[in-house]
């Protein structure tokens, strides 16, 4: 993979209007987003070009969700000077989502993913135990995910051009969750793997036609068992850093602290829990001092008591992608939760 484009935080303000509009719709045509940006259609796709063979921006899907998916947020210790081979260990299984190194108490904070309740708990016990070097896990069960990172955005945009994109996007089929066929699995991970994936390559992968691809994508959209992100190397953003935090609220007063919280344009991801936290949150900021700040503020504001707070160190791997030093996509690890 070609590394020459330079990722310092320093996106022109082209890349960063670009990577906007695909948050907003990561599957819009080049033409559609020249259209929003006013530039033509060309300049569009080189740029996205050269971002996406640097790994510095990429389109993604969640793990396929089904009606009992769970989620855990795992606090992983190392023996010593294992850390490295443990990380590689963790990021190379499809359920484990996102890995993180992290600061204080714990060398690793990871997303866990898995198809109900008693698979998620076994691979937290069993899968982890697997693992040579682990010296100790704790982990937190998510009761509710409020957001994700699906739903940050870099916030370059007007709002009239935000407008414009949403306008675009038209209505989408939706319905109620149901059990995955093998086709959607094919589906969701080729996506994972290329969000941009062509109809006709989602149709060859699954084994359909044009049509049934087309519509049945459309239904998964829409009822949100398939969400698309649009990424971007945290290092290449505006905000290179990350942070975890743990807080208590009242459970009376949970939805009301949660929608004041996710207003703030840091946030990147929240979920409440029934383990010792009722609040877990990710945000990315600028810099130290930008996250205390932000933490004066939100205890200030929101009522809300800090148990906890972790700094990431450094992504390994960000909703199945693997990363390097610097935050960069190497390459994919597919979600399949099927085992």
């Amino acid at each position: 993979m070609n590394r020459e484009t330079p990722d310092s935080g320093d996106l022109s303000e082209l890349d960063q209007a670009i990577l906007h509009t695909l948050q907003l719709a990561p599957r819009a045509s080049w033409t559609k987003v020249a259209r929003v940006l006013s530039i033509d259609a060309t300049t569009v796709a080189r740029r996205w070009r050269q971002l996406h063979e640097a790994g510095t921006a990429w389109v993604t899907c969640h793990p396929a969700l089904e009606p009992g998916t769970q989620f855990a947020l795992v606090e992983i210790e190392c023996e010593h000077g294992r850390l490295a081979e443990v990380t590689r260990a963790v990021c190379a299984e499809p359920w484990c989502i996102t890995v993180d190194v992290a600061s204080g108490a714990r060398d690793l904070l990871v997303v866990a993913a898995a198809r109900t309740y008693e698979e998620l708990a076994g691979r937290v016990i069993e899968g982890f135990q697997s693992i040579a070097h682990i010296r100790a896990v704790r982990s937190h069960f998510a009761l509710r995910r409020f957001t994700d990172g699906s739903r940050w955005r870099l916030s370059t945009l007007d709002s009239s051009q935000v407008g414009q994109v949403r306008r675009g996007a038209g209505d989408r089929l939706s319905g109620p969750w149901s059990e995955l066929s093998d086709e959607d699995w094919a589906m969701a991970l080729e996506l994972g793997r290329d969000g941009r994936a062509s109809v006709p390559r989602l149709a060859q992968v699954c084994g359909t036609n044009e049509t049934w691809t087309r519509r049945r994508l459309e239904q998964l959209l829409g009822n949100g068992q398939i969400t698309l992100r649009t990424e971007v190397a945290r290092s290449a953003s505006r905000f290179p850093v990350q942070a975890h935090f743990f807080a208590d609220a009242a459970i009376g007063q949970l939805d009301h602290r949660v929608a004041l919280l996710a207003r703030h344009p840091e946030i990147r991801s929240v979920f409440s829990s029934v383990d010792a936290y009722t609040l877990g949150f990710a945000v990315w900021v600028n810099s130290l001092e930008h996250l205390l700040r932000f933490e004066k503020q939100i205890t200030q504001a929101l009522g809300l008591l800090i148990r906890d707070r972790i700094l990431v160190l450094r992504s390994a791997k960000r909703v199945g992608r693997l990363l390097d030093v610097r935050g960069r996509s190497l390459t994919h690890v597919p979600a399949d939760l099927r085992g």
